[in-house]
């Protein structure tokens, strides 16, 4: 198959996948916010905020590495498997080390149970992810679809049954706990299947991705915290009622970037890889990707700002209007986000996890005192603030890492990002 077919099979099944997934995960909250109430959803995302700076050392970047190198032996694969293992068990039991110190940070005494018990991902992802990696790099996305969809209908099936049931948070923590379960155990099947696993490992082996993978684990923990910095300080300051219409507030206007951008980025990376040795055929192809993007995600949260009150109230029910003025600003945050999405693909295709890095540590100085600041005046200030970070940081990143990797001046890159069309339905990309 050639690669425009490859990429255009990959991009079908990544687009059924990522719009069921985004619905079915929008069913699940819609749901149960009739069923539990907003300190539940403030303690969940007390322990995501957690579990997700945790996955990024589980990870360890090997993903992007994996997708970067090419002609990886199957030797390095095991050495990178049963070290990826190891690394998911070890960080397993740091978790469990620091969880009293989280519960006496944010003063709830019920994270001491709650963090410990959904931290069992992390062990169940290291069994899967790596195979998952491996069918992203050769563009197997129906594979990759059929899994994911098949675990989050089980999974959203059982979340709604535990809450009718009264079973309040959990319901959260064991569908996830499910979800995780079953997409990890069909990717260690597939894989063990279509392309086996060495008892072997050999740390010279895997050298060379750790290269690759510190400045990305590096970059993401620093773009972690300055991505999700508000959760921690609304958390730490306020209720986990008023943290709890934050964050869903805040998973609100994450959906339409959940439901677009993966549709086209997970085709892309290891797409755009294999132009990296042509800086011009790289940039052209990042241009037109960064358009896409544009173009599907500016009418989508100019839509959601506008229609913000009926959204809330078709989606949440009766009790959320407060969180109306949160969707509108956190809409343009989240806009000039998905529109700096494709730049980890970049990331990716060029193996430059190194700018990346110093790019977000940039970052890390301007938001968190524009968070803290803000907060200052109330969850709505943390959300002013959040938003003013971002916007002060799009001239940086272009210059930084846009300019530095492609080679495209400021003006090709407002100019994809403001001249709207569908370059994709040309059959260009």
């Amino acid at each position: 198959m050639s690669l425009k077919k490859e990429v255009f099979a990959g991009l079908k099944w990544s687009t059924l996948s990522t719009i069921i997934l985004a619905l079915v995960a929008l069913l699940k909250i819609s749901i149960l916010t009739r069923y539990l109430d907003k300190a539940d959803f403030g303690l969940m995302a007390m322990v995501t905020f957690v579990m997700g700076f945790m996955n990024l050392f589980n990870d360890m970047g090997l993903v992007s590495a994996i997708l970067h190198k090419r002609g990886v032996t199957k030797e390095e694969y095991g050495s990178l498997y049963w070290l990826n293992l190891f690394v998911s068990f070890a960080m397993f039991g740091v978790l469990w080390l620091v969880t009293p110190f989280i519960s006496y940070f944010y003063g709830e005494d019920q994270l001491n149970i709650l963090i410990p018990l959904l931290g069992i991902n992390l062990i169940i992802s290291g069994i899967g992810q790596m195979f998952r990696t491996i069918e992203q790099k050769n563009l197997r996305f129906k594979n990759i679809s059929l899994i994911e969809i098949s675990a989050a209908v089980v999974s959203l099936a059982l979340a709604i049954y535990l809450a009718v049931d009264g079973y309040g948070v959990y319901s959260l923590i064991y569908s996830s706990l499910l979800k995780f379960a079953l997409t990890n155990i069909f990717y260690l099947f597939l894989g063990l299947k279509h392309y086996g696993l060495l008892l072997h490992y050999k740390f010279s082996e895997t050298r060379p991705f750790l290269k690759i993978g510190m400045y990305q684990v590096g970059g993401q923990i620093v773009n972690y915290f300055n991505r999700d910095l508000d959760i921690l300080i609304i958390g730490k300051l306020f209720s986990p009622e008023l943290l709890g219409g934050y964050s869903l507030a805040k998973q609100l206007v994450m959906r339409p970037a959940q439901i677009l951008n993966p549709i086209i980025t997970r085709v892309a990376s290891p797409t755009l890889a294999k132009f990296q040795d042509n800086k011009e055929v790289l940039k052209r192809n990042y241009l037109k990707l960064v358009n896409i993007i544009s173009t599907i995600n500016l009418p989508a949260y100019l839509g959601l700002f506008i229609f913000a009150p009926w959204i809330v109230q078709i989606l949440y029910g009766e009790g959320f209007e407060d969180i109306v003025s949160l969707v509108r600003v956190l809409s343009v945050y989240m806009a000039i986000r998905a529109i700096a999405n494709p730049m980890g693909s970049l990331v990716i295709a060029t193996g430059r996890t190194d700018i990346e890095f110093y790019l977000n540590l940039f970052v890390l100085l301007v938001t968190p005192i524009c968070v803290v600041i803000g907060a200052q005046f109330g969850i709505m200030g943390a959300a002013v603030g959040i938003t003013f970070s971002i916007l002060l940081m799009f001239f940086p990143g272009w210059k930084l890492l846009i300019y530095k990797m492609t080679g495209a001046t400021f003006k090709e890159y407002c100019k994809a990002i403001f001249v709207l069309k569908l370059e994709l339905l040309k059959g260009k990309f």
